[in-house]
């Protein structure tokens, strides 16, 4: 199989106001799978974004979640989208001659 980096992105926000200096936690696992791998954690920036690159096997269906952990001021908060079908990068090469 091949594999193909993928970008992981998370916003955290608290009544639409980034939260920066925040820790999230990047998770993925095969859609068909029942458990998650923890792929990491980033920390958001002041736009309360964090990102997070992984290297998957392609062509295949995955499930995506971020996580916050929560602290003394915020709960605890999840995002997470499935059946994303990741697939190799392809390359297409034109060439003309005049005859």
């Amino acid at each position: 199989m091949v594999n193909r980096n993928v970008q992981l992105e998370g916003t955290l926000t608290y009544d639409s106001t980034p939260l920066p200096s925040e820790s999230l936690e990047f998770w993925h696992k095969l859609h068909s799978a029942g458990s998650w791998t923890d792929d990491g954690s980033g920390t958001t920036d002041t736009n309360g974004n964090a990102t997070k690159t992984i290297s998957l096997s392609v062509p295949n269906v995955y499930d995506f979640k971020v996580t916050f952990a929560g602290d003394s001021n915020y709960e605890s908060s999840s995002a997470e989208t499935d059946s994303y079908t990741v697939k190799a990068v392809t390359a297409l090469v034109l060439t003309v001659t005049p005859q």
